[in-house]
């Protein structure tokens, strides 16, 4: 009886939040290029989403790290801590060319940088917090600004500002129709070989830096996936270790360089892995050993209250069952770890991100705004607190 009241009340809360995409502010926000590097920009898109709210009628915040980065939380009552932190980024991967800056709207197929990752789910979420202004709840949503370059602003808020939730902590920034429970942590490691440069003609006056590291790098994949067999299944949900990066200091043919390095990217299911993986890296490359970034993997138990109550708001608005996932990258929802609340992943329907024809469908953004509108007030309405 009560989960047939939980989707009745879902699905009239979500009928009377506001319908219909604020399609102009979403263009006015991809018209932005705030790619990641680009501070300044990233900044203004922070203060466009800041005016929007505010006039909305929500309590808002800039935050300035030391290099001038700033990072807008925008809440529904007064105060760091919220019941329920939400989190989307305002930050994108550049354009390959200026006219990616801009919505192109197909009968409701966009395409433009961000409408998909993530500027569309940001809009998502500044619309929901919208239709709860006036209403007894606590929600806030931290807008990130640097996750396409690992979410360093979001960590910083919750661990060094104390933006942190009570409850939950929800990403709009994944796929479409269903909750992603679990994401793999990151660890970016590099791996440099020293020695004695030269002419290509002389090579036993140097030392074959490339050759090493090259040896290097097949042992310790070789080591990491004796120990870590890649597993079985869609989601070969095991500990993925990939070199992505080899460079040199040299650019010109006939020298031999005295410098060369690796990067690996460790895609990990098991915190542990990242003491591990450094120290193998170490050990075979022999060489000086650089952790680059890290961000821990998050899991939560998809049989909490919380997700299960968020999976029947979103199946009474989408109409169908929402599947729980396992994903095997990385999103904002590595910086509430620390939390000890569940955190989970949700998104609109997009796709090609970080391409040239990056595209969403502009109801589906619509679509997230009611059921993260119904899920809030269904849930204080049914627990009465």
């Amino acid at each position: 009886m009560k989960n047939m009241l939980m989707f009745i009340l879902a699905g009239v809360l979500g009928a009377s939040a506001a319908r219909g995409a604020d399609l102009e502010f979403l263009k006015k926000l991809v018209e932005i290029p705030s790619a990641s590097a680009d501070i300044p920009q990233v900044n203004v898109a922070m203060r466009a989403m800041k005016e929007y709210l505010e006039k909305k009628g929500l309590f808002c915040t800039i935050e300035t790290e030391a290099n001038g980065r700033e990072t807008l939380f925008a809440a529904t009552k007064p105060g760091k801590v919220q019941d329920y932190i939400l989190a989307a980024h305002l930050d994108v991967v550049p354009a390959s060319w200026e006219g990616q800056y801009a919505v192109v709207n197909d009968n409701g197929r966009l395409t433009g940088r961000g409408v998909g990752d993530d500027k569309g789910g940001a809009l998502a979420v500044a619309q929901a917090l919208c239709a709860l202004v006036g209403k007894d709840v606590s929600v806030g949503c931290i807008f990130g600004a640097d996750e396409e370059l690992g979410g360093l602003a979001t960590t910083w808020m919750v661990e060094k500002m104390g933006y942190r939730p009570r409850r939950m902590a929800i990403v709009v920034d994944s796929r479409y129709a269903c909750i992603g429970y679990a994401t793999k942590g990151q660890l970016m490691v590099k791996a440099t070989l020293k020695g004695q440069g030269g002419h290509s003609s002389a090579p036993w006056a140097c030392e074959d830096l490339i050759t090493q590291l090259s040896e290097a790098v097949v042992k310790i994949k070789k080591e990491w996936y004796r120990r870590h067999p890649l597993a079985d299944g869609p989601d070969h949900w095991s500990d993925v270790l990939t070199p992505t990066i080899v460079k040199s200091e040299g650019t010109a043919l006939n020298r031999i360089p005295s410098e060369v390095w690796v990067n690996f990217n460790l895609r990990s299911v098991r915190p542990e892995a990242k003491d591990e993986c450094v120290q193998l890296i170490k050990e075979i490359s022999g060489g000086e050993v650089e952790v680059v970034r890290y961000s821990p993997p998050c899991v939560s138990d998809c049989g909490n209250p919380y997700v299960q109550r968020l999976r029947k708001a979103m199946a009474a608005e989408i109409g169908k069952e929402i599947p729980l996932e396992r994903m095997p990258f990385a999103t904002d929802a590595r910086c509430f770890v620390s939390c000890n609340v569940p955190v989970v992943n949700v998104g609109h329907e997009h796709g090609r991100s970080h391409a040239a024809d990056e595209w969403a469908t502009l109801d589906s953004i619509d679509v997230v705004t009611r059921f993260l509108t119904s899920f809030f007030l269904s849930e204080y309405s049914i627990t009465g607190k």
